[in-house]
């Protein structure tokens, strides 16, 4: 193989692998990237069994081939090459000439037999979907995956197809089992999923990134069941989806919610932080105690000190006592835009369900703990 390409290009596709390949892996050809030159194109592809990734490059080929390069070692002897110009040079048992201006390296390569078969191939039912829906997707489930390996099959945000204000659309759930959040959007097409998919961690982090990458061009999915395979401008990327059951988390939700308060989100996440720097590092226990027209939020620590602090809230009902996790409200509020949040109560057992005003499309839910 033989080639000559701009450092820039060669850059852009090395940048793909540097979050997916894994610096401690069991096959070391995990950690390389494959590089497969066809006339006009070298194609750049990484994979962690789990997640893999493949972009396409214009580049003067003079001679076809392929080989596997450790990914982290080539992304940073590119970066610092001296000139725009770089020529790629496979030599005998796979080592790798880099030529640029006046420097030379050789690097060890393997052979690219010995990297996984990935299929990138799309099926017939890709839709093509703006990437701000579904960064603001990711962006208001994310944060309540679970981070428990033992629950593996919450170690990821649950997609399904369904129909959104009469249109078509699809819905992503993330719970750790203390907290759930779900949101919805309505699609330009009708997402071939009979049933929900779950896509890992890693996966939406990718996900995300590919989104995230600059332009408006949007982004095409398509679920065959087994795997995600998500396309944008010259990068496409394959997620390996969680062979497990998510639980039937609507269940959970409860209907009837007497006790609804609103409060000043910006009011109530500078409560919650001021309390969250007396609360138990462990658990980030709050009491908040609802009122009418007020809400209390107070802990004790015996290592710190204690707290209390008091807001306004518009609330009619009788006075009584919540314990929840401070950080899991942040976090939740940190993804909200409205300027007030509303809470829908039953008890002090059962579980705050907190909308949005304006955005009918998602809701979030926290459990209680005891105080």
């Amino acid at each position: 193989m033989e080639i000559k390409i701009t450092k820039s290009e060669l850059l852009s596709g090395l940048f793909w692998t540097q979050s997916v390949v894994e610096r401690k892996v069991t096959m070391p050809v995990l950690s390389n990237a494959l590089l497969e030159a066809t006339p006009k194109t070298l194609t750049i592809t990484a994979t962690d069994l789990e997640v893999g990734v493949r972009s396409t490059h214009t580049a003067d080929v003079a001679t076809p081939g392929k080989v596997t390069v450790h990914a982290k070692n080539l992304y940073e002897i590119i970066r610092q090459l001296p000139d725009e110009k770089v020529k790629l040079t496979v030599k005998a048992n796979h080592w790798v000439e880099i030529v640029s201006g006046k420097s030379r390296f050789k690097i060890v390569g393997m052979s690219a037999d010995e990297f996984p078969k990935l299929s990138f191939s799309e099926g017939k039912e890709v839709q093509s979907v703006p990437t701000d829906t579904v960064l603001e997707m990711i962006s208001k489930t994310a944060y309540a995956m679970s981070t428990d390996e033992v629950r593996y099959n919450l170690n990821g945000i649950y997609c399904e197809a369904r129909d959104v204000e009469g249109k078509p659309g699809i819905r992503f759930v993330a719970t750790d089992g203390h907290r759930m959040a779900y949101c919805e959007r309505p699609t330009p097409g009708k997402f071939a999923l009979p049933k929900g998919v779950i896509i890992p961690r890693k996966g939406v982090g990718e996900l995300k990134r590919l989104c995230d990458s600059g332009g408006d061009a949007p982004v095409s999915l398509y679920f065959d069941g087994k795997q995600l395979v998500a396309a944008r401008g010259a990068v496409t990327m394959l997620v390996r989806l969680i062979d497990g059951q998510f639980p039937p988390y609507e269940q959970v939700i409860p209907k009837d919610l007497p006790k609804v308060v609103t409060a000043d989100r910006k009011q109530f996440i500078d409560s919650l932080k001021r309390a969250s720097l007396v609360a138990s590092d462990m658990s980030h226990a709050v009491k908040m105690t609802f009122s009418p027209g007020m809400i209390e939020i107070s802990t004790t620590n015996p290592d710190v000190g204690e707290v209390h602090e008091e807001m306004a809230a518009t609330y009619k009902g009788e006075t009584f006592d919540v314990g929840f996790n401070a950080k899991y409200f942040l976090d939740l509020l940190a993804v909200i835009s409205d300027e007030s949040v509303v809470m829908g109560l039953k008890n002090n057992v059962s579980p705050c369900v907190i909308r949005s005003e304006f955005d009918r499309g998602f809701l979030s839910m926290v459990m209680p703990r005891r105080l």
